[in-house]
């Protein structure tokens, strides 16, 4: 009895055995791992990781699938899911080389996905390890990479401070004729003020930039320009002016977008002038090659002040300005080039008609990089401007200006935070109104610092 009873048990354990090894077999046969892997191999990470996907209510918490899966995810640009599956490695693998691995591709998963806290502390683990020396210098890479975004993530101040010098032989940009002919009256006199007046002068400008970080596609900027440019000799063509700007900067590397408001006031001979408030948004695409292309659109509102002219205020104007750029950089140049139009409609009505005007310009510019210490430039514009109403005073004609201008200049970079520059430019406006038209030369040197 003893004997039939251990020949059945022998005859059950075979059977068990056969059936066991057979459902190992056909396991292993229908496992998705060595196809992901051969995927893998051959860099086809988007096909392993959708593989992986198919198979991943059946397979989640096999290591070898697991590993596969993290890896086919981090390498197809999908590092929340390669976490996912890197985590079930680092927890569970039994086999220590393939655990040890997981944690650095898991360390690396944090990483994309900023978790920067989580991938410096399991770096540092790793390292405590002490594994090979190719290992510990990846890891080093990586953790300077954690420093130098977490910079990047906190808020900045940048300062700068410019000073130039030079002459002017037009500060006010006004005509050089003291007799103008009029349709009305014939020829008057203009009041020495309201001629052309050559001066040398010097310009101040000190500027602060703040950025704060929210993510690693947006921020916040904000930044302050005050500026006083002062002519030795004629105080009453002096400006006093202050530009602020907050703005919300947001985007991939590919496409970035910005929106800001803006305000400005600008003294003239220590006496309030003009100010204005406006809106803008813009849009700058990175191309393939060096190109960039740009839009931007603003509205603002220029208000001036009465002072001892009552009439100022008539010069009160809602503009609305639109502006397309494209650049392209090449190693040794940078060319832009600038189409822009605006419309400024005048606030008041009656009198004030005649200050409203459309204008539209072109200007194009280049840079050469001579050597990376000295960069020539060079700029030249054309713009052409049609007022909306005749003017009133004397002329009883709709004024229209043809504006061009040239600049040549060159910077020279003394050190990092240092530059000198010097530039010259030539402006000419041409109007069917004599009153209105001039030339203008003008020279300067100065420095830049930035701190």
């Amino acid at each position: 009895m003893n004997m039939c009873f251990r020949l059945l048990m022998g005859l059950l354990a075979v059977v068990l055995f056969q059936s066991l090894a057979a459902n190992v077999l056909a396991a292993a046969a229908d496992s998705p791992v060595p196809q992901m892997q051969s995927l893998n191999s051959d860099e086809q990470y988007q096909q392993a990781f959708a593989l992986g996907l198919d198979n991943l209510a059946e397979w989640e918490g096999d290591s070898a699938f697991d590993f596969a899966l993290g890896t086919a995810a981090i390498e197809s640009g999908n590092p929340n899911e390669a976490v996912f599956a890197f985590e079930r490695v680092a927890a569970t693998a039994g086999d220590s080389v393939l655990r040890q691995r997981a944690r650095l591709e898991l360390a690396r998963a944090y990483f994309l996905t900023e978790n920067l806290t989580a991938a410096e502390n399991l770096f540092v683990a790793v390292l405590d390890t002490n594994p090979p020396a190719n290992v510990r210098n990846n890891i080093q890479a990586f953790l300077e990479l954690i420093d130098t975004r977490r910079d990047a993530q906190r808020a900045t101040f940048t300062w700068s401070l410019a000073s130039n010098i030079g002459s002017d032989d037009n500060v006010n940009s006004a005509t050089s004729n003291g007799l103008i002919d009029t349709p009305l009256i014939g020829e008057i006199e203009l009041n020495p003020d309201g001629q052309q007046t050559e001066d040398n002068f010097s310009s101040t400008t000190l500027g602060m930039v703040y950025r704060r970080p929210f993510t690693r596609d947006a921020f916040i900027g904000a930044s302050v320009n005050l500026n006083h440019s002062d002519n030795f000799d004629s105080d009453q063509f002096d400006l006093d002016s202050l530009r602020s700007e907050v703005s919300w900067n947001w985007g991939s590397q590919t496409n970035r977008f910005r929106h800001g408001v803006t305000l400005s006031k600008v003294n003239l001979d220590g006496e309030s002038f003009q100010q204005a408030v406006g809106l803008n948004s813009s849009w700058q695409r990175q191309g393939q090659n060096g190109w960039y292309q740009s839009l931007s659109g603003s509205f603002s509102q220029i208000r001036y002040d009465t002072g001892s002219n009552p009439q100022n205020d008539l010069r009160d104007v809602n503009q609305l300005l639109f502006t397309a750029g494209l650049t392209k950089i090449t190693q040794d140049l940078t060319h832009s080039l600038t189409l822009y139009h605006a419309d400024e409609d005048p606030r008041a009505s009656g009198n004030g008609e005649h200050n409203g005007r459309r204008f539209t310009g072109l200007a194009y510019s280049t840079l050469y990089r001579f050597t990376p210490a000295h960069t020539p430039f060079f700029r030249i514009s054309v713009q052409e401007v049609d007022h909306i109403d005749e003017h009133p005073v004397f002329f009883n004609d709709q004024r229209s200006d043809s504006n061009k201008s040239l600049t040549l200049g060159w910077t020279w970079r003394v050190m990092q935070n240092l530059n000198l520059l010097a530039e010259t430019s030539w402006t000419d406006n041409e109007s069917n109104i004599p009153l209105f038209e001039y030339t203008r030369f003008k020279y300067q040197a100065g420095f830049r610092y930035q701190f």
